[in-house]
């Protein structure tokens, strides 16, 4: 039977157009951090590309590294010196075969030697032919060509720089224009899931003949050497990689200007991985590298000076840790309602809370100080290395530490928590991962109740006073209402509209601790919100499927547990009556004799 041609047409083709889609990887695998920040510059990349001829130079060219190519335009000039004998200029382009023409003077070999070198050969020509008036040959305007630029770029494909261009500029081609550097994401630590970041540290660079190099491009943007962000030439192919920071990464953590995960590359040392996360400045310092690498079953580490941490070479999952000098030396931020916001040096250890306000300007006129409250993320070492990776359920378990000299929640295994429900181990590790808050009343130290002594990252934040109170959830207006004195959270769901629909338990926050208290008679506090909860559902269906997996999963277990006290309580039942029926005659002859 023939196939209907006309009728799978239209749905072929369809199907053609769908996998064309630049959008389709995004709807067949799941995004990660850097494809959902690809997908979202190829948007913007699409939105500002303009095509245009002018050419913009970072200044003279250096003929003795400019290698010249086919396109390229010269100028010739000869003679003029007086203003009625004007020079006869005219331009000449280096043809597809790499000639340079020069009219009356000769034929030169051009494409692939330095303009120098060029320059050098067509001006000994033309003294040769105009042996009494001055010439010269310069060159006028650089050429385009094509390079070819793929792998985790918003717009990959061909793209046109000029012979000045450097791996960085064909990057940007593909961003319409953006900076390279918003591709990459090196400080945001891994997630649970296996994801795939984009590898700056690694870009490669193929050339014509095959020839392969690595460029460190993420290196020049943190140490601005051009050694590291390299000329292209015509017909070279830039590819952009990806890295998963969890096997393939290294993580640089310590006294380090930008400590994050970094894809790790064939010659790397720790003292490329200290340049890299910004710390040049601790040169000369007396700082120390640390390098934490596992070993078979073991964990060794090994510290150099920073002087000699060249000599010290990086594996995938290598963990380095770099400690000034003075490790007492750091600095607190003060943020919102003080007069100058912002991070000021403190002496860890030493240095309070009050030192800082006073730093900072002193606390503003509207600021909140019952909700005040001082952020700790900064954790000793070896645990700040660690910790994230304690935290993904692919790390071997000889990675965790043997004993730890406090209760820390990156030393529980997520099989640990098997005593708590689902929603009570996403509650657990949401808790700890986002509760980084010091469990002191800094509201009383601010009023003078004590001193409070501050370390390095330590972070006061200090609320403004809206003059508001939050009510959200399940209210028919949720926002914000004006605060009055003396009111329960029930007067303030009611004045926001009153409990929705599905409202459940009326909760109180409190500014500074974030607490929940039940009862909408609970009194309200400047800076406290108003949540109005609902049924324990999930937004996630992944997660509400797994929670009702797991509810299935208990009550097929109680009911295995009934049939088996069921069967227990029949056996024992059937025991008993078989007893009796022995029994009963036994004793009936007894009592008969």
């Amino acid at each position: 039977m023939p196939l209907p041609v006309r009728g799978i047409a239209l749905p072929v083709l369809a199907a053609v157009c769908l996998l064309a889609s630049p959008d389709v990887a995004s709807q067949i695998v799941p995004p990660t951090t850097s494809s959902a920040r690809i997908s979202a510059l190829s948007a913007s990349a699409r939105a500002t590309r303009s095509a245009t001829d002018e050419i913009v130079l970072g200044g003279p060219v250096d003929p003795r590294e400019y290698v010249v190519g086919p396109g390229d335009v010269f100028t010739v000039s000869v003679g003029g010196g007086s203003v009625s004998s004007p020079p006869r200029q005219t331009e000449t382009v280096v043809t597809a075969d790499g000639l340079l023409v020069v009219p009356e003077a000769g034929t030169f070999d051009a494409a692939g030697r330095t303009l120098a070198a060029v320059a050098a050969e067509a001006r000994a020509a033309l003294r040769r032919r105009y042996a009494n008036v001055p010439t010269d040959v310069a060159l006028s305007v650089p050429r385009r060509f094509a390079v070819y630029v793929s792998g985790a770029v918003p717009l990959p494909g061909r793209q046109i720089v000029t012979a000045l261009g450097r791996v960085e500029d064909a990057i940007a081609e593909t961003t319409g224009g953006l900076n390279p550097l918003e591709l990459a994401d090196y400080a945001t630590p891994p997630r649970f899931e296996v994801e795939r970041r984009v590898a700056l540290r690694n870009v490669r660079v193929t050339g014509r003949d095959g020839s392969e190099r690595r460029v460190d491009l993420y290196r020049y943007y943190t140490t601005g050497d051009l050694e590291y962000n390299p000329m292209l030439a015509d017909g070279d192919a830039v590819f952009v990689p990806t890295f998963d920071p969890v096997r393939e990464g290294i993580s640089v953590s310590g006294d380090v200007e930008r400590p994050g995960y970094y894809d790790w590359r064939p010659d790397d040392t720790a003292a490329a991985l200290v340049a890299v996360a910004g710390g040049l400045g601790l040169e000369g310092s007396g700082a120390i590298v640390r390098r934490t690498r596992r070993a078979g079953s073991q964990t060794e580490s090994v510290e150099v000076p920073l002087a000699e941490a060249a000599r010290l070479d990086l594996a995938p999952r290598d963990q380095i840790s770099v400690v000034a000098a003075a490790p007492q030396a750091g600095y607190a931020s003060a943020i919102g309602a003080v007069a100058f916001p912002g991070a000021y040096p403190i002496v860890s250890g030493e240095t309070t809370l009050d030192d800082l306000v006073e730093a900072a300007g002193g606390l503003a006129p509207d600021a909140l100080v019952r909700g005040a409250y001082i952020e700790r993320t900064v954790r000793s070492e070896p645990e700040a290395a660690r910790a994230q990776q304690l935290r993904s359920p692919q790390a071997p378990q000889g990675d965790r530490p043997a004993a730890v000299s406090a209760f820390d929640s990156t030393a529980t295994a997520p099989g640990q928590l098997s005593e708590l429900g689902l929603f009570g181990r996403r509650y657990y590790a949401q808790e700890y991962v986002s509760t980084p808050r010091l469990s002191i009343d800094v509201p009383a130290a601010l009023r003078g109740g004590g001193d409070v002594v501050l370390r390095d990252g330590d972070r006061l934040v200090v609320p403004h006073d809206v003059g508001a109170v939050r009510v959200f959830g399940q209210v028919g207006a949720p926002g914000y209402v004006p605060f009055r004195p003396g009111l329960t959270a029930g007067d303030y769901v009611d004045l926001a509209g009153g409990p929705g629909p599905v409202a459940t338990t009326t909760y109180t926050v409190d500014a500074r601790t974030g607490l929940f208290t039940a009862g909408r008679e609970t009194p309200v506090e400047a800076g406290d919100a108003v949540f109005v909860d609902r049924p324990n559902t999930s937004d996630s269906p992944s997660i509400e499927g797994l929670a009702l997996q797991e509810e299935n999963l208990r009550l097929q277990a109680e009911r295995a547990d009934q049939e088996a006290a069921r069967a227990n309580r029949q056996f024992v039942v059937q025991t008993i009556t078989a007893l009796a029926a022995i029994i009963s005659p036994i004793l009936y002859f007894i009592s008969a004799q």
